[in-house]
C-alpha cells in the first residue's frame, strides 16, 4: 500500500516539473554585441603608363610648310619617315601644311612636335614658343640663301625701279625670301611697297609666285633662288621667260625644329638619325625631293638675329605680330549714311580697300539702315573674329566702347572719335562710351577746323553778295568742327582785307545754327540750301554728308557754289562738279590705312588716338578745280601762309 503511495507521489511530482517545464518563460540573455566584418582593401591598381612618345601608339607629329609643290613633298616626307623608324627606331607621322602659321601656332600648342620650318617662321615660333633649333638645311654646300626678284623677260623692267606702279607678288606674310627680304630690298631701295605698287597679292608659294609671273597675272614676284628650277621639267621654258631682276643679302636656310617640352632623348636620337640619314644617297634623294635639300648641319639661334634686325628695321615688332598665312580680317561697320555716301563712309572704306591692295588683308563693310544696327554689326564682326573693327562716326561712340571693352582681344578703331569721352555728369554706357582711354582702341580724329578755316578764308574772297552759309546734319563735335573752322576762316579774311561777309546758319560764340537733323535725306539738304540761298548766300558748305548733295543739285540750278566735306565732292560726285570751289578734306582713309598697317605689322597701340592736322596732312582742302581761273590774284600765297601760321599755332582757328 504504502509502496503504491510512493509511486503515485513520484509520478504527480514528474508531472508537475514536466507543466513547470513547459508553461515557464526562460530568463532572456543579452546577445553578443554586432561586429562589421572588415572590408578587404582592394590591391592597388596603377594605370598603364601612356604610350611613350616616338611609337606606334604615338608617333611624333612631323609637318612640312607649303613653300613647294605639296603633293611632292609630301611624297619625300613618308619617305622619310621610313628612313627614320629604320635608322632610329622612332615613329613620326608626316603631313604638309595649309599654311606657314599653322606649323607655328601647332608647335606652340604642342600639337605638332617637329616643325620644318621657314627662317622667318622660325624665329616667330622660338620668340613667341621657345621651339628647338635643331638642324639647318644644306643647299649647294652652303646654310645661306637668297630671296630673288623674278619678272618676264619681255617685260621691259630692267630695274627696280621700273616696279613702281606694277603688279606685285609675294609669297607669303611669313616667309623670310618672299617676303619679309624682298620687302627690305625695296625700301633700301626708294621702293615703298605699300605705296608704290599698283597692287600687291600673295601667291602662297614660291613655285606659285613664279608662275604668276610666267602667266602673266604679275608684273613681277619674289622666290627663294631659285625657284624656276623646280618648275623646268614641267615647264620647259621659264628660265627664258622669267629673268632674275635682282638679289636679297643672305638669308640662313630653313631649319628643322623641335617643339618646347620634347624629351631630351627622343630630341638627341632624332637629331643624329636625320645627320645620319643625310649621309646616305637614299637619304639625300629624299631631302632632294621634299625641298631640294642638299644636306644637315647643326646651328645656332644666333644666326637668326638679322632676320630679327631685319623685321626691327622695316617697322616690324613680332612679338605682336600675327604672322599668318591667311589675310588679316577688317571690318568696317558704317553709320547711317550708308557705304556709298559720297562723305565719310565712303572715305574710311577707301582706307580698307587700299589695304586689300596692298596689304594682306581682307575687307568687308556692314551697313547701318539705323542706330539700332550699330551693335548687331558689330557683334557680326565679333563672331566671325575678324582682327580689326571699324566704326564710323561720333554717333557708333558708345556701342564701340562697350563692346570693345567686353572684347579685349579684338582691336577696334574709331572714325570721328575718340576715348575718353565723357563730361561732368555723363553716365558711362549711355551718354558717353569711357571715361578712360580703351587699351584695344585707337580714335582716329581730325582737326577739320584747320581745313574748313582755309576753305572759309577762299570762300570770303569769292563772294559776291557778302554772304556765305553754312549748316550740318546734327548738333555733334565732328559737325560743328567744321563749322566753327568755316566762320573763324571767313572773320580772319575780313580782318585783313577790311571786308564784312556774313556767314549765315552758324555763330561759333553761342554755338548755334542750322541744322538738318538727319545725314540721309537729300531734300532737306536741299531745303536748307534754297533757304540760305535765299538770304543772299551765294557760296554754301553743307555739313551733312549725302544729305549736302541736295544742296549741290540747287547751286548748280541755280549757277552758285558749294563747298564739300570730307572728301574732294569733283572727284566722289561729278553731277555737280560746275559748282564745286573746294572741299574740306578730312583724309580718313589715311588714318584707316594707317592703322590696318600697324596691325598687319604688329604695331597696334590702343589707348591712344591719330590727329588728322595740316601739319601731317591728315586734312587740307581740294584743288580749285574748274574755278582755279577765277581764284583771285595772290590769294593762294596768302594760303600758304595761313597754313604756315595755322601749323606754327599763330592762328587759332576755332573757339
Amino acid at each position: 500500500m504504502r509502496n503504491r503511495a510512493f509511486a503515485a507521489l513520484s509520478i504527480l511530482l514528474i508531472l508537475s516539473m514536466v507543466l513547470v517545464a513547459c508553461g515557464a518563460k526562460p530568463t532572456p540573455t543579452a546577445p553578443a554585441p554586432y561586429q562589421a566584418k572588415p572590408t578587404p582593401t582592394p590591391e592597388p591598381t596603377t594605370p598603364p603608363p601612356p604610350p611613350a612618345i616616338g611609337t606606334e601608339a604615338q608617333p611624333l607629329t612631323m609637318v612640312f610648310v607649303p613653300s613647294g609643290d605639296t603633293q611632292r613633298i609630301l611624297a619625300g616626307a613618308e619617305k622619310l619617315d621610313k628612313l627614320i623608324k629604320d635608322k632610329t627606331g622612332l615613329v613620326t607621322k608626316s603631313s604638309v601644311a595649309t599654311s606657314y602659321a599653322a606649323v607655328i601656332e601647332g608647335m606652340g600648342a604642342e600639337k605638332i612636335d617637329i616643325g620644318w620650318l621657314a627662317p622667318l617662321s622660325y624665329v616667330l615660333a622660338k620668340d613667341k614658343y621657345d621651339v628647338q633649333l635643331l638642324l639647318i638645311t644644306m643647299r649647294y654646300g652652303s646654310a645661306t640663301y637668297k630671296g630673288q626678284i623674278n619678272v618676264r623677260a619681255d617685260s621691259g623692267i630692267k630695274t627696280l625701279q621700273d616696279l613702281k606702279g606694277k603688279k606685285f607678288a609675294f609669297t607669303d606674310p611669313v616667309s623670310t625670301s618672299g617676303y619679309l627680304y624682298p620687302y627690305a630690298l625695296f625700301k633700301k631701295n626708294g621702293i615703298d611697297p605699300t605705296k608704290d605698287f599698283a597692287e600687291t597679292v600673295f601667291t602662297g608659294g614660291h613655285t606659285a609666285a613664279v608662275l604668276a609671273v610666267y602667266n602673266g597675272q604679275v608684273d613681277a614676284s619674289a622666290s627663294y633662288d631659285d625657284a624656276r628650277g623646280t618648275l623646268a621639267s614641267t615647264y620647259p621654258d621659264i628660265k627664258d621667260k622669267v629673268t632674275v631682276l635682282a638679289y636679297t643679302d643672305e638669308i640662313p636656310n630653313d631649319t628643322v625644329s623641335v617643339r618646347k617640352g620634347l624629351p631630351e632623348d627622343v630630341v638627341a636620337k632624332l637629331k643624329q638619325g636625320l645627320l645620319d640619314i643625310a649621309q646616305t644617297d637614299e637619304g639625300k634623294a629624299v631631302l632632294q625631293e621634299i625641298y631640294e635639300i642638299g644636306g644637315l648641319t647643326e646651328g645656332t639661334d644666333a644666326m637668326f638675329d638679322p632676320i630679327r634686325q631685319t623685321a626691327t628695321a622695316l617697322g616690324i615688332e613680332l612679338k605682336n605680330w600675327k604672322g599668318v598665312s591667311v589675310p588679316y580680317k577688317v571690318g568696317q561697320v558704317t553709320d547711317t549714311g550708308g557705304i556709298d555716301d559720297k562723305s565719310f563712309n565712303a572715305t574710311a572704306w577707301k582706307g580698307v580697300e587700299d589695304a586689300m591692295k596692298k596689304l594682306f588683308v581682307e575687307g568687308k563693310y556692314l551697313e547701318s539702315q539705323q542706330q539700332s544696327d550699330y551693335a548687331k554689326n558689330i557683334t557680326e564682326f565679333i563672331q566671325q573674329k575678324y582682327d580689326l573693327i571699324i566704326t564710323v562716326g561720333f554717333l557708333l561712340g558708345v556701342d564701340t566702347a562697350k563692346f570693345a571693352k567686353e572684347n579685349p582681344n579684338v582691336k577696334f578703331a574709331i572714325v570721328d572719335y575718340a576715348y575718353p569721352d565723357c563730361w561732368p555728369g555723363a553716365v558711362v554706357g549711355k551718354d558717353c562710351g569711357s571715361d578712360t582711354p580703351i587699351p584695344n582702341v585707337r580714335g582716329l580724329t581730325f582737326k577739320t577746323d584747320e581745313a574748313a578755316f582755309l576753305a572759309g578764308y577762299v570762300a570770303a574772297a569769292m563772294t559776291k553778295t557778302g554772304k556765305v552759309g553754312t549748316f550740318g546734319g546734327m548738333k555733334i563735335p565732328t559737325v560743328t568742327i567744321f563749322m566753327d573752322g568755316f566762320e573763324y576762316g571767313v572773320k580772319y579774311y575780313n580782318e585783313k582785307h577790311g571786308t564784312k561777309v556774313q556767314v549765315l546758319g552758324w555763330d561759333s560764340a553761342k554755338q548755334e545754327g542750322t541744322f538738318t537733323n538727319d545725314f540721309v535725306d537729300i531734300q532737306k539738304g536741299r531745303q536748307t540750301a534754297e533757304s540760305l540761298f535765299d538770304e543772299g548766300c551765294d557760296i554754301v558748305m553743307p555739313v551733312a554728308g549725302p544729305v549736302g548733295l541736295g544742296a549741290a543739285a540747287v547751286a548748280k540750278e541755280r549757277g552758285l557754289m558749294i563747298i564739300g566735306v570730307d572728301t574732294d565732292w569733283y572727284i566722289s560726285a561729278p553731277e555737280y562738279k560746275e559748282t564745286y570751289l573746294t572741299s574740306v578734306l578730312k583724309n580718313m582713309d589715311v588714318a584707316v590705312y594707317d592703322t590696318i598697317n600697324s596691325v598687319v605689322k604688329g604695331t597696334f597701340k590702343g589707348g591712344e588716338n591719330y590727329v588728322g592736322t595740316l601739319k601731317n596732312k591728315g586734312v587740307g582742302i581740294a584743288p580749285f578745280h574748274d574755278y582755279e581761273s577765277k581764284i583771285p590774284a595772290g590769294l593762294t600765297d596768302e594760303l600758304k601762309q595761313i597754313t604756315d601760321d595755322i601749323i606754327a599755332g599763330k592762328i587759332k582757328t576755332s573757339p
